[in-house]
């Protein structure tokens, strides 16, 4: 499974972290990031990417990000191939390339997107029953990052559910329908805010990942229930939330 990884020119550390972190991924294919700063926010409004004045309200890593996650879900369409999108910050279990192929073979053919990974200092929603009853699940970074070796080295085998809520996209596969559903549902990017239960509260669009999060219930969405992929979450060392 080739792992498409969104990584900025100057982010050389990062990108060595990762290889670092790593060394047992066989196939990664170094996307090189938009960059934030060298962006034209009028030019993006004239374009339609975003609504007047919402790339005000991102960070510009936030704003690259956008744009590099709309880049690829572009090439998704343009090559009717599914890709697996990772950020730099993604630190995989030793056997996910061959556990995630099995679960993308056991979905339906009909299938849009799988979050692989999220954020662990929010909360995941997700259908445990399907038409019965959701699930609310919050997690402990700390002890997380404490234990990253441990998760690499697990035989992890994942359920899939049909995801409601997850802030983060360290990793996720997207298809070509799912990144048209995507683009669809998240272009323009725009003035909302999204209720996050566990949070109780309504977030405002403040990076493509809250937008991800307005159109999940609208799509055929997955999560892998547990992760195959984590991220430490480190703001300091963040190039998306560092300005924030």
């Amino acid at each position: 499974m080739r792992i498409h990884l969104i990584n900025l020119d100057r982010s050389s550390e990062r990108l060595a972290e990762f290889k670092a972190a790593n060394p047992h991924l066989e196939d990664v294919r170094r996307f090189s990031a938009i960059d934030g700063y060298q962006q034209d926010i009028a030019a993006l409004v004239a374009r339609g990417i975003f609504e007047a004045g919402v790339a005000e309200g991102y960070t510009p890593g936030a704003l690259g990000a956008a744009l590099s996650h709309l880049a690829l879900w572009e090439e998704a369409i343009a090559t009717n191939a599914a890709l697996t999108i990772s950020e730099d910050d993604a630190i995989f279990n030793r056997r996910f390339a061959a556990t995630a192929a099995r679960v993308i073979e056991a979905l339906s053919p009909e299938w849009d997107f799988i979050l692989w990974g999220w954020n662990f200092d929010s909360w995941l929603l997700f259908d445990l029953l399907a038409g019965v009853s959701p699930c609310l699940c919050c997690f402990d970074e700390e002890q997380m990052r404490a234990a990253v070796a441990g998760f690499q080295e697990q035989t992890v085998t994942p359920q899939t559910y049909r995801l409601r809520r997850a802030l983060g996209i360290p990793c996720y596969s997207v298809s070509p329908k799912g990144a048209r559903a995507l683009k669809a549902a998240c272009i323009p990017l725009a003035r909302i805010k999204v209720h996050f239960p566990g949070l109780n509260r309504h977030l405002p669009n403040f990076g493509i990942d809250v937008m991800m999060n307005n159109a999940y219930p609208q799509i055929s969405a997955f999560v892998s229930f547990p992760p195959l992929a984590i991220t430490r979450n480190e703001i300091r060392k963040s190039t998306v939330q560092m300005d924030l």
